[in-house]
């Protein structure tokens, strides 16, 4: 079994990356899943409707999310209603799936998102939970459901509270923990403790050269990070994770 996850998709430079990269790459890699983090896509901060439904059409399966949850105000009563989005389950003060189950050919796929509390803002510092705590919660919530892979999206800016999370999760039937938010591509990809995989940031699909503007980020070429897992369906472990970059 093998899955997909893309970096923070930013911008229209990235939704159109997307749009060129993923449909070929699911067919030539096997994909089986494919999940995304969409927190930027909505010209570069946020997401809305519109950004939702142009990842989902590329084959996507879920799109997570991170701290630009509070930027676009007209989704704050939204977000619950799109059911392949998930939230950081440990924010307070927006209403959202923390967590989703993805049932595609009889498998079912649990998919969690966290926000970091270090170096994240004020707004998330008053308004999130301990999310190793959460983490917990969550796993176990997806267990009882009977989901066969847990996947974990850790939204974090510091590097050590993302390693502290790889290492807490790494005996708690997870199958792969991966970090966003910086948008620099980490090489530290591993299987820790021979089954879950792990990579500190993913990395994003976006501008190569810019900066972001007030309400919109630089049309400039855009490049594509992504990590491959590779899973052992008898043993449910990862065996496999690399890097994907065009």
């Amino acid at each position: 079994m093998r899955v997909l996850i893309v970096g923070d998709i930013v911008g229209k430079p990235g939704i159109e990356k997307l749009k060129e990269v993923v449909p070929d790459l699911l067919i030539k890699e096997n994909i089986d899943l494919c999940i995304v983090n969409g927190e930027n896509s909505a010209n570069g901060k946020g997401l809305r409707t519109k950004e939702y439904n142009e990842i989902l059409s590329v084959g996507a399966d879920a799109i997570t999310m991170g701290n630009h949850l509070y930027y676009r105000k007209e989704m704050a009563t939204e977000y619950i209603k799109l059911e392949r989005l998930v939230i950081p389950a440990n924010v307070t003060n927006i209403t959202g799936n923390g967590n989703i189950i993805v049932e595609k050919k009889g498998v079912k796929y649990g998919v969690i998102n966290l926000i970091g509390t270090a170096e994240m803002g004020n707004m998330f510092e008053n308004n999130t939970l301990n999310p190793f705590k959460v983490a917990i919660e969550k796993i176990d919530e997806l267990k009882k459901k009977h989901v066969d892979y847990i996947f974990v999206d850790f939204h974090a800016e510091a590097t050590a509270e993302k390693l502290a999370m790889g290492y807490f999760l790494e005996d708690k039937d997870v199958v792969c923990t991966f970090g966003t938010h910086t948008h620099v591509q980490t090489a530290d990809e591993t299987i820790r403790n021979g089954k879950m995989a792990y990579i500190t940031d993913v990395g994003m699909t976006g501008l190569v050269e810019g900066a972001y503007a007030k309400y919109e980020c630089s049309t400039n070429e855009a490049i594509f990070n992504s990590i491959i897992v590779d899973i052992d369906e008898n043993t449910k472990s990862a065996i496999k994770i690399k890097r994907v970059n065009m």
